[in-house]
């Protein structure tokens, strides 16, 4: 099939969940003949303008794929795909990548931008979130960077604060800036992930670890249930919000329905066999739709 097809090249500016993205790869270069180039073979510190001019002229480069571990370095990532190829298009917005670095940035957007979205409270400072726990709101402390580098997803939950002085336990050794303050909602043995691929949406259950760590085989076992159509049309709005078109969010239900309470960029879809195939499938699709509006635009003015 792919043989038939003239060949594409994507850019690849990852450094996490790299053995999804090789099966990506594999998969795109074997059904499309698109070939993917890893712009970020050499690490983050490398990657510059001039790098990036001397790839670009290389491959004739259509796409981009961002998918980023938080640090530093990643300012001047965005900054040079900026400068130098401002008009290749992404599969998720620079913009939404940098957005959901931060945990506090990511619902702050949610709030101001996704009105019908239900999310806990979130506490700007500590003093506001003491002052919560004063009038009895439990807080639940996280690391506010969303995907820091080797550290367990366990670990970037510092605690649940139940009353003011846990939480001044919890954060005396931290600065401000690195925590994420948040109305705790309670204990949800059961968290609900969405992975979304474009218009495609699909729920598993997860157990809450924070809640039970020893769980056995059949526990680990991700169930699928269905999404109700409304909180369907909210989820693929809030990803146009952020310019994503392809993410994942965890929820919770309660008595007045689901609550979002994480959004992740591109997650690594090990739990959906079809992940890689679908991921796939709207990368090509996507270059394809680019590549027919350009020529009809061409043609147009001619």
């Amino acid at each position: 099939m792919a043989s038939n097809i003239k060949r594409k090249y994507v850019g690849a500016i990852c450094n996490r969940d790299i053995e999804v993205l090789e099966r990506i790869k594999k998969f795109l270069l074997k059904n499309y003949n698109v070939y993917v180039i890893n712009l970020m073979k050499n690490g983050p510190e490398n990657f510059n303008e001039k790098y990036l001019e001397k790839r670009l002229k290389k491959y004739p480069i259509s796409f981009f794929i961002a998918k980023l571990t938080t640090q530093k370095s990643n300012e001047n990532i965005y900054k040079v795909i900026r400068n130098v190829s401002p008009n290749i298009p992404i599969l998720n917005s620079l913009n939404s990548v940098q957005i959901c670095e931060s945990r506090t940035n990511t619902f702050e957007l949610i709030k101001n931008s996704c009105k019908k979205i239900q999310i806990p409270l979130t506490y700007n400072t500590t003093q506001d979130a003491w002052k919560a726990c004063q009038e009895g709101t439990n807080i639940i402390v996280k690391l506010n960077s969303h995907n820091i580098p080797g550290l367990p997803k366990n670990d970037r939950i510092i605690g649940i604060a139940k009353n003011s002085k846990e939480l001044v336990e919890l954060t005396q050794t931290y600065n401000e800036s690195e925590l994420f303050l948040q109305e705790y909602l309670g204990e949800h043995d059961i968290i609900y992930k969405v992975y979304v691929i474009g218009n495609w949406v699909v729920s598993i259950t997860s157990h809450n670890r924070l809640q039970k760590k020893d769980l056995s085989p059949l526990e680990l076992i991700h169930i699928r249930v269905p999404v109700e159509e409304r909180f369907k049309r909210r989820i693929i709005r809030l990803g146009r919000k952020f310019g994503m078109s392809i993410f994942g969010l965890d929820y919770i239900m309660t008595e007045k329905g689901p609550y979002i309470v994480d959004v992740n960029d591109f997650p690594s879809f090990r739990s959906i066999p079809e992940g890689v195939s679908l991921v796939s499938d709207h990368i090509y699709n996507s270059i394809n739709m680019r590549e027919t509006y350009q020529n009809t635009f061409i043609r147009a003015k001619s």
